[in-house]
């Protein structure tokens, strides 16, 4: 009997005895137990992972682009402008006096020296030529070779420049006469200075008198036109 209980119950204890140990063994080490059941299986996942790219793509930092709308942010220094200076106006000066006394001297010489070119044309009439000169035609033709207009009478003619005293006659002032002693004019001249004046006189043409006695005892007036 105890020899059958020993054949019977040995195989059984032996079973099991392995059955624990078994069980022990995959309770403690189940990383170990379960790798070795599946490690087909796992080589097989990694034979296939080995193909695939597993690493993400790296996306690119994206580079800004210029902008169009907002200008930068530092202004330009500006190129050297050329400097510009203002001009300077000068101040309008008025002529002196002595100027203008050097422009009328210029003129009255001018008109002198073209008086005494017809020094002894005879005396005509209402004449205003070189031909023959009345008193009046000759001062206006003389002026008129200066480029001055004068009127064509003596009694026109004392209407018009400035009048000047007696004491006071300058070379290219007019003097005027009244030879029917009325004090209406009737005669004129061109003084040339040093107390004489030219004129065309009916006696003897174009001639120079001196201002004596009978001439200012005549004497109207004067007047300036240069």
């Amino acid at each position: 009997m105890t020899k059958i209980y020993s054949k019977t119950i040995t195989p059984i204890l032996g079973t099991i005895i392995s059955a624990f140990l078994f069980v022990s063994i995959i309770t403690t080490f189940p990383a170990t137990i379960t790798s070795d059941q599946i490690t087909p299986e796992i080589q097989a996942a990694n034979e296939v992972l080995a193909n695939v790219d597993t690493k993400v793509p790296e996306t690119p930092t994206p580079t800004p682009e210029a902008s169009t709308t907002n200008p930068p942010t530092s202004n330009p220094v500006p190129a050297s402008q050329p400097k510009t200076s203002t001009p300077v106006k000068k101040a309008q000066t008025q002529p002196s006096r002595s100027s203008t006394s050097t422009s009328q001297s210029g003129k009255a010489s001018a008109i002198i020296a073209t008086s005494q070119q017809y020094i002894g044309v005879k005396y005509v009439f209402g004449g205003t030529t070189p031909a023959g000169f009345d008193c009046s035609g000759f001062v206006q033709y003389v002026f008129a070779k200066n480029g001055i207009s004068l009127p064509r009478v003596s009694r026109d003619q004392y209407k018009v420049g400035t009048s000047v005293s007696f004491s006071n006659l300058q070379p290219g002032d007019l003097v005027f006469f009244s030879l029917g002693k009325n004090g209406v004019v009737d005669h004129d001249g061109i003084y040339i200075g040093n107390g004489q004046f030219i004129n065309a006189a009916s006696s003897k043409g174009v001639t120079i008198y001196t201002l004596g006695t009978y001439w200012k005892s005549a004497y109207v007036g004067a007047k300036r036109v240069l």
